[in-house]
């Protein structure tokens, strides 16, 4: 019985104890649930297996590019992070495989990505140099590659047949496996 009484007490101090901590942490008005702290947690609720980019680009505006649509036709890479460094772009996208034929063939599809997401191929060209890609797998960087803006856009001219597109990114291409 006595126990029980020693238990029971301890459970409500312990409580008090919480709940006195966590009051005591945010005094300011502010609405956040955060305590100032910036999360190093990349999960923001966002689905990275349909290969679409769920929004967690850094805000940096990016002339002729529109982040949102640059999704791949792909069920085994998904965009996660699209930061403008200066004039650069870096795209960080995670894969589901290490298999280099099969990053081959699901890259495929970048000639197209790039097309429906660059809105204004002058002003793209007039800001950014290149954009380099990192497939990443359980955090480790499983591929690297760039993809000179000059190649885009003559892709999208059609002064480059996909292919020949495809190959040149390919040829960039640093694997770690």
């Amino acid at each position: 019985m006595e126990r029980r009484k020693i238990l029971l007490g301890s459970g409500a101090a312990l409580a008090t104890v919480l709940a006195g901590c966590s009051s005591d942490e945010t005094d300011d008005d502010s609405t956040s649930d955060s305590d100032g702290d910036e999360s190093l947690d990349d999960n923001d609720g966002g689905d990275e297996t349909d290969g679409t980019n769920d929004g967690t680009d850094d805000g940096t505006e990016i002339p002729g590019l529109d982040s949102d649509k640059l999704t791949l036709d792909s069920t085994k890479i998904s965009i996660k992070d699209v930061n403008r460094d200066g004039d650069e772009i870096d795209i960080i996208a995670t894969t589901t495989t290490t298999d280099p034929e099969t990053l081959t063939a699901e890259l495929q599809s970048l000639g197209s990505t790039l097309t429906a997401a660059i809105t204004d191929a002058e002003k793209l060209a007039a800001a950014i140099d290149s954009i380099t890609w990192v497939l990443e797998k359980d955090g480790a960087k499983v591929m690297a590659f760039y993809v000179d803006v000059k190649w885009a856009l003559a892709y999208i001219n059609d002064e480059m047949d996909e292919d020949e597109f495809v190959e040149s990114v390919l040829d960039t291409t640093d694997e770690t496996y």
